[in-house]
């Protein structure tokens, strides 16, 4: 099936009600350009300057993040995954993420997460836990138009740390004494919580999907390809580079084939039930988003791929939307039953096709 130009995504307005309710106060097709308006598998997305909404609320303290080109609407949801320790002088971008909740839930790749344990560099194996160095900064960056003197406007970026980490599998030990153990995927999904957003605002969140990919489908994702380290000053911890802009990139492909029971055959290397698609997806986009339905749900997130191909694998959201998201002082939840009783503002799209 060829892919149909230009490439489109469906993305929802969300606000805060007068009962603190959350409620989708708009929806609006974006259209996914390149910076020369060709239709490309792979390229760095531009667009024109658009209006999320021609009826804004007032009450949004940050109303500038209403409108504004594609890349930076879709940086409002899509997010660059960062790690950097006090003090440094770089911040490093690890992969990418989805925010699925007006509260701050958000969908990476588990290895994503992992990342500060496998590299050495930020955490630390306890007692069969991870825990990671108090000095340690990790979550996502999400930017907004801050004002700068005057009319004018310019780019900054919110911190926003993890608060809170789900990932499932568990420690497999090595025959080797010389070989430390290592994490076994259920899936290459994970879940994270930050912070919500200042002034009662609402994160923006992205809309998902129970129903896995068909053979044939379209698919497409959007994350930071191969985002270099961000140079900042040691001492405020802010951006020191002037020249740094952040950059999305948009990659679209067919699916090839799906694994749901992958978890149990193990057919492919890629945890749990898993899809691949033939799209060019470079180093950094781990945990982007993988979308369907033309662009309206996602369906999974990038788990792996090739180097110089156009050959990737996603796991399936559907199967993790059901997994436990236990604490300590609460039992019972996953991402089902917080879209289906929860206020966090989370969408599940339903229709043919969807």
């Amino acid at each position: 099936m060829p892919l149909k130009f230009p490439l489109k995504i469906l993305k929802s307005l969300w606000v805060r009600g007068d009962s603190g309710r959350w409620a989708i106060s708009d929806l609006k097709t974006l259209t996914l350009k390149s910076e020369d308006n060709v239709d490309e598998r792979y390229f760095l997305l531009r667009g024109d300057v658009e209006l999320m909404t021609n009826k804004p609320n007032v009450r949004f303290a940050d109303a500038l993040s209403l409108f504004g080109t594609a890349d930076f609407l879709m940086q409002q949801s899509i997010v660059p995954v960062v790690a950097w320790i006090e003090g440094e002088t770089a911040i490093r971008c690890i992969g990418t993420a989805s925010i699925v909740s007006c509260t701050g839930y958000v969908i990476t790749a588990a290895h994503v997460l992992l990342d500060p344990l496998e590299s050495g560099y930020g955490a630390t194996r306890i007692a069969g836990q991870v825990q990671h160095r108090e000095d340690l900064n990790f979550g996502v960056m999400i930017p907004f138009m801050a004002p700068a003197g005057g009319i004018y406007l310019t780019k900054a970026f919110r911190f926003f740390p993890f608060q809170k980490m789900w990932a499932w599998g568990g420690w497999k030990q090595s025959p080797l004494l010389h070989e430390e153990d290592r994490w076994e995927y259920l899936t290459d999904v994970a879940v994270c919580k930050i912070p919500e957003m200042p002034n009662g605002q609402a994160h923006q969140p992205l809309n998902m999907s129970l129903n896995p990919f068909v053979i044939g489908e379209e698919a497409y994702s959007l994350g930071y390809a191969e985002m270099p380290d961000i140079q900042i000053n040691p001492e405020t911890g802010r951006i020191a580079d002037g020249d740094f802009r952040l950059e999305t990139y948009v990659t679209a492909g067919n699916i090839l084939q799906t694994f749901p029971q992958n978890h149990v055959a193990k057919e492919v290397s890629t945890p749990g039930p898993c899809f691949d698609f033939n799209a060019r997806v470079p180093g950094k986009m781990s945990g982007a988003p993988v979308f369907g339905g033309q662009g309206a749900v996602i369906r999974g997130v990038v788990s792996r791929s090739f180097s110089g191909e156009e050959h990737a694998y996603g796991a399936m959201l559907g199967p993790a939307m059901d997994l436990p998201m236990d604490e300590p002082d609460a039992s019972g939840r996953s991402l089902r039953t917080l879209l289906e009783n929860g206020n966090e503002g989370m969408t599940l799209a339903r229709g043919v096709g969807l």
